[in-house]
């Protein structure tokens, strides 16, 4: 059986340490996973993910924001990904 990333070089095929994340909206706790790849900080749940560059935020911190848009956005039955292009102090709180 061949490895999953055939003749990958480099670390062209790297597994990330995935994290816990949470947040809370009206009195309930959402919850996902996020990771970091080079400089693009990736959150995921249960009804999509979005990915936005880390730069100079703390990855957790910048998570929980993705996360409370990720879980907003999707109540509001819009497209469950975030543009990646919205600044930290623009998504919904």
């Amino acid at each position: 059986m061949q490895h999953p990333c055939g003749n990958a070089i480099g670390s062209a095929c790297r597994r990330y340490e995935r994290h816990p994340v949470s947040c809370e909206i009206d009195g309930e706790i959402f919850s996902g996973n996020y990771w970091v790849a080079g400089m693009i900080l990736v959150v995921s749940n249960a009804t999509g993910g979005t990915s936005r560059q880390l730069a100079n935020n703390v990855p957790e911190d910048l998570a929980k924001i993705l996360l409370r848009s990720l879980v907003l956005a999707s109540r509001e039955g819009r497209v469950s990904t975030v543009l990646a292009s919205r600044k930290a102090g623009e998504f919904p709180r």
